[in-house]
């Protein structure tokens, strides 16, 4: 099963700017209010994660979800990303 990252915002220019920040290309998506992205590798969330809490303040109108186990979602935020960030390295060690 693949894991789940969403990410919602009221703002429809927040979230294409944190998009191409984080992944350095021009991000054009349909949706300007959400996107969601899937990976097979649940490690690779991390990275977003602590991009996304780190930068928090410039995007304050957007929130992410992650999802590791199907129909079940947890809000990423300030005060969880570091024990969901460690959450994922003891779950998935390789």
């Amino acid at each position: 099963m693949d894991s789940t990252v969403k990410l919602y915002s009221e703002n429809s220019e927040e979230l294409c700017k944190f998009l191409e920040k984080f992944f350095s290309v021009k991000f054009t998506i349909s949706d300007t209010l959400y996107w969601e992205k899937h990976y097979l590798n649940p490690i690779e969330i991390a990275d977003i994660v602590a991009a996304f809490v780190d930068n928090k303040d410039k995007y304050l109108n957007t929130n992410m979800w992650v999802s590791l186990d199907k129909g079940v979602f947890i809000n990423i935020k300030e005060d969880n990303y570091n024990f969901f960030i460690q959450y994922l390295f003891e779950r998935y060690p390789y």
